[in-house]
């Protein structure tokens, strides 16, 4: 039998169904049902399932970095102790409530 699942170091087998593999990816299975053809998974029988390894894998696959000419554009806000408009902010106070009484 040849190798087929080179990502795969699982010395122990855990397989995952889909709903399961699903809640670890924080994913809904439907994606996972819908994809599987693109997706590194094990199919004993009819049934669908996936290791630990094939989540990495998944999760390797679908990471999205911002690219380095977008990254640069990120800003970061000062810590709110640098920030004057911070202090204006702390030194509001409520007003006093109206009397409302009709006297």
């Amino acid at each position: 039998m040849r190798r087929q699942r080179p990502h795969c170091t699982c010395v122990v087998v855990q397989a995952y169904d889909c709903d399961e593999a699903a809640a670890k990816l924080r994913c809904k299975a439907r994606f996972l049902r819908d994809q599987i053809k693109k997706l590194p998974h094990m199919k004993v029988g009819g049934s669908i399932s996936f290791c630990e390894c094939d989540l990495r894998a998944m999760q390797e696959m679908f990471t999205v970095e911002v690219p380095a000419e977008v990254r640069h554009l990120t800003v970061v806000a000062p810590p709110a102790d640098d920030n004057p408009s911070a202090d204006r902010l702390r030194a509001l106070r409520p007003s006093r409530a109206r009397n409302r009484h009709a006297g």
